[in-house]
C-alpha cells in the first residue's frame, strides 16, 4: 500500500473519511456488516449519497461486501489507514495510567513475577491474548560464513562467531556443487557479515550478494538465510497469556479458525521468526491480517512494542486479537506498558531476568 498510499489518501475526501470511520466503529462493536441506512443516519446525508460513497470506498479497497445487497465491512487496508492516523499521535490520556505505575512499582524488585505481571496487565487493559518475549542477547558478532562440500549435491554451511562458537547446517541443492563458485560466495558473504551482530543482518542485501555472486539455485538463499535467522532466535523465549481468550471473539467461534491461531502460539519459534521478520523501528507497531507472512494469522492483528534492556538485549511485548481489534484503545496501552517494563528492567539492581525462568517456556 505504501507506493499508492498518497494517491489513495488524496481520493479520501473528508466525507469519505468520516464514513470509513463510522463503518469501522460500528463493525468493531457489533461484528455485523454496516448498512448504508445506518451510516446515513450518522452522517446526515441521503441514502443515495452514502451508497455512492460506500461504493467508492469499496473500489478503493477500504471496504468489502460479503453478500450481494448486504452491508459493508472494513478490509485490512481500512484498519491500516486507521492505525496510521492513530500512530501519528499516541498521547491519549489513559484513565488507568496510575494502575500501571502501581503494578511496576511493586514488581520492580520481584524479577520472578515481572513478566507474569506484564502479561496480566496487557490482558486486563486490552482484553486480548498477550505475549512478552524475554530479552535476547543482541551482541552475537559474526566472524565468518563458510561452505564445505559433503557430497555432489550437499554442502555444510558453517557460521563462526567472534567468540569462536560454530554453528552448522547441512543444505541440499538441486545442482552439482561443482557448478557453483562456493569459495567466491563464502568470501563475499563473510566480507558483508564480518563484525555484524547476528540481528543486524540485512537479508535483502544478503540476497543481492547471492545474485551477484552465483547462478542462484532454487532454495540455496532461503536455506542459508533461514540458518542465520535461526541463530538470532536461539536466545529468545516468549510467554503467552491464555490463548483461549480468543474464544470470546466471534471470528474464532469456529474451531478450525481458533486452532490455526493456537497452532502458531504453541510453536513459539515459528511465532518469533515471523514476528522478527516484520519488526521496524517504530515505538509501537501493528501487523494487520494479511500483512503477516504466516497465513494462520491472517484473521488476526498484532500490536506490539520493542523494549531495550541496557547491557542485556531486546525483547517485545504485545497483544493478538481479531483484525477489528480496538486500535484506538490498544495502541496507547502497548506504548505505555512497553515503556514501563523497559524502565523497570533498567532500574533493577539484579541485571534482570537472563533466562532464570526459561523453564516455563
Amino acid at each position: 500500500m505504501e507506493k499508492n498510499r498518497t494517491d489513495l489518501l488524496d481520493r479520501l475526501t473528508e466525507r469519505r473519511r468520516r464514513i470509513l470511520r463510522e463503518v469501522i466503529s460500528h463493525y468493531v462493536r457489533n461484528v455485523r456488516p454496516v448498512s448504508s441506512q445506518l451510516i446515513s443516519e450518522q452522517i446526515k446525508a441521503s441514502s443515495a449519497t452514502i451508497r455512492n460513497e460506500l461504493a467508492a470506498l469499496e473500489e478503493l479497497g477500504f471496504l468489502m461486501q460479503p453478500h450481494t445487497s448486504g452491508g459493508r465491512i472494513p478490509t485490512d487496508q481500512a484498519y491500516r489507514y486507521l492505525v496510521e492516523e492513530l500512530l501519528a499521535d499516541l498521547s491519549e490520556t489513559l484513565a488507568d495510567r496510575g494502575r500501571v505505575a502501581d503494578v511496576y512499582s511493586q514488581l520492580s524488585s520481584e524479577t520472578e513475577t515481572l513478566f507474569e505481571g506484564t502479561l496480566d496487565l496487557l490482558t486486563e487493559m486490552t482484553g486480548y491474548v498477550a505475549w512478552v518475549s524475554l530479552p535476547r542477547p543482541s551482541n552475537l558478532e559474526i566472524r565468518s560464513l563458510n561452505f564445505v562440500e559433503v557430497g555432489d549435491y550437499e554442502l555444510l554451511a558453517v557460521l563462526v562467531t567472534a567468540s569462536g562458537v560454530m554453528q552448522s547446517r547441512k543444505i541440499t541443492v538441486p545442482v552439482r556443487l561443482s557448478q557453483l563458485n562456493l569459495a567466491r560466495l563464502s568470501e563475499a558473504l563473510t566480507n558483508y557479515l564480518r563484525h555484524r551482530s547476528i540481528i543486524e543482518v540485512d537479508y535483502q542485501e544478503m540476497r543481492n550478494i547471492f545474485l551477484r555472486t552465483v547462478d542462484l539455485p532454487a532454495g540455496l538463499y532461503d536455506a542459508v538465510s533461514s540458518f542465520i535467522e535461526s541463530m538470532s532466535f536461539s536466545g529468545e523465549r516468549v510467554l503467552f497469556s491464555n490463548a483461549l481468550k480468543l474464544v470470546v471473539q466471534p471470528e474464532f467461534s469456529r474451531s478450525e479458525n481458533l486452532n490455526s491461531v493456537i497452532s502458531v502460539l504453541q510453536d513459539k519459534e515459528r511465532f518469533i521468526r515471523n514476528l522478527r521478520g516484520k519488526l521496524n523501528s517504530r515505538a509501537v507497531q501493528t501487523i494487520i491480517g494479511t500483512e503477516n507472512p504466516d497465513s494462520d494469522l491472517h484473521q488476526c492483528s498484532l500490536v506490539l512494542s520493542r523494549y531495550q534492556v541496557p547491557d542485556t538485549g531486546e525483547g517485545t511485548l504485545g497483544v493478538i486479537g481479531p483484525t477489528r481489534l480496538q486500535y484506538d484503545r490498544t495502541l496507547p496501552w502497548i506504548k505505555l506498558i512497553g515503556e514501563s517494563i523497559a524502565s523497570a528492567l533498567a532500574d533493577s539492581s539484579e541485571g534482570r531476568l537472563l533466562g532464570k525462568n526459561d523453564d516455563r517456556t
